[in-house]
């Protein structure tokens, strides 16, 4: 029987086995030979028959199993003793794929060529995290980028696409990154959503959401690496939204289950008393509320490390800032100024701005707290009372800082200041305790019980 030479070009979709089509799946049960990427799920193998012969091929950066030109030979060597070739690609052959020059050189030697289109990676992927690339208000285009030329340089359509309002999906991108923060920084787009998903649509995917500039913070701290897609656009808050959505039907969802009595009504915040001396926080604002948050954190905390964001501040404000370490910047809010942070609070009379704060912080695991919006809040700042190194914290789990505020005057009125010599003594009469530990709390308890006897 004659051989009939034949090379057919088959998409593997991007990662997800499932993602291929079913004609893929057909020409990989007829073919002789199977020619496969690195970025080919191996599970797709199962579906080529028992006798054609498997050749990796797959090529990662700095690492080349064949080059192009053995690749191209291959292909029309194995066609002329075997027959069908299949050359198996990760996500779409022509996008970026070199599926067309791999067909333009077989069949300038002979072979009958076909080609079996794959699900793009560049649609999928962000697809899978809920990013839509073109979406009414948002985008009404998408560019689909290489971030590396033939000659291992930056596209320089990234520069022209970074001027534009489409969205703008990079492939192999990673190792030009601060390239491309740098040229939408230039545009002005610092702000600009972010998202970078790494194997995507596969078991082992991993996500980093930021701005044009975060987006290289995000990278570091969560190690993303090839091979891996950049998306930048409006667009990428659309995940977010989802998950707000998501999350809301869940919460309601639970409120569906009644509680149990000794939960009803209880305050379930845990109290933690923190050396902010160590961590650096930021207030955004620089009105009446950021001034009253700063005169709050000083006086509990005179040693609390500070930074205020706002356009303008109060004479008020800069007076209190003045009793601490507070830096004062005069400049709207930027995600940037998230960065070495642990703690943000944001006060200004802007919802909006309020709101984006919040995200920002939950997009990077910060702690935050919206002033006057519990539902964005990961921590309260309740009343607190001080005598020395006595320090008792009231919170009413955000329902009431009016009542805080009252049983705050309460028990700075109730508890004498005499209470700090009290725990000094006790601190110097501790140490002078024998015994094991369950005997110097015995004695401590036995000496301390008047404290608390009517």
């Amino acid at each position: 029987m004659k051989i009939q030479p034949k090379l057919t070009v088959v998409g593997a979709g991007p990662g997800d086995a499932e993602l291929i089509t079913l004609k893929a799946i057909h020409v990989l049960k007829e073919a002789d030979v199977v020619l496969y990427d690195a970025l080919v799920n191996p599970d797709l193998l199962k579906y080529v028959k028992p006798n054609a012969e498997l050749i990796f091929v797959g090529k990662r950066r700095g690492c080349y199993r064949y080059q192009q030109e053995q690749i191209n030979e291959l292909i029309v060597t194995r066609a002329f003793s075997h027959g069908h070739v299949v050359r198996l690609k990760g996500g779409d052959p022509f996008i970026f794929g070199r599926g067309a020059e791999e067909m333009e050189y077989s069949a300038n030697k002979g072979l009958e060529v076909a080609m079996v289109p794959g699900i793009s990676s560049s649609l999928a992927v962000p697809a899978y995290q809920n990013i839509p690339l073109t979406k009414r208000g948002s985008s009404e285009s998408f560019w689909v980028i290489t971030g590396t030329t033939k000659n291992h340089k930056l596209s320089s359509d990234v520069a022209l696409a970074a001027k534009s309002n489409a969205t703008v999906v990079i492939l192999m991108g990673m190792g030009k990154l601060s390239e491309i923060v740098s040229l939408f920084q230039k545009e002005n787009k610092n702000n600009l959503p972010v998202a970078i998903i790494q194997n995507g649509t596969t078991k082992n995917e991993k996500i980093g959401i930021g701005t044009v500039d975060t987006i290289e913070h995000v990278v570091a701290e969560k190690e993303l690496n090839n091979p891996a897609i950049i998306i930048l656009g409006e667009v990428v808050k659309h995940r977010e939204k989802i998950l707000e959505i998501q999350q809301e039907v869940k919460e309601k969802s639970d409120k569906v289950i009644k509680p149990s009595k000794m939960d009803e009504g209880r305050n379930n915040l845990y109290p933690v008393f923190l050396k902010v001396k160590q961590l650096e926080i930021l207030i955004v604002g620089g009105g009446f509320v950021a001034e009253e948050k700063l005169t709050f954190l000083l006086k509990s905390s005179p040693d609390a490390k500070v930074t205020m964001v706002s356009p303008m501040f109060r004479e008020g404000t800069l007076l209190v800032a003045k009793r601490g370490d507070v830096t004062l910047i005069e400049d709207n809010y930027k995600s940037s100024y998230l960065a070495g942070k642990h703690m943000v609070i944001a006060t200004t009379d802007k919802p909006e701005i309020n709101i984006e704060v919040y995200k920002d912080c939950r997009a990077q695991n910060k702690l935050v707290n919206v002033a006057d919006n519990p539902p964005y809040c990961d921590f309260y700042m309740g009343g607190i009372v001080t005598k020395g190194n006595v320090k008792i914290a009231i919170s009413t789990n955000g329902k009431s800082p009016t009542t805080a505020k009252r049983l705050r005057q309460f028990f700075e009125e109730v508890i004498p200041d005499k209470i700090d010599d009290l725990v000094k003594n006790l601190n110097d009469y501790r140490k002078t305790i024998k015994g094991n530990f369950e005997q110097k709390v015995e004695q401590l308890n036995e000496f301390t019980k008047s404290l608390v006897e009517k």
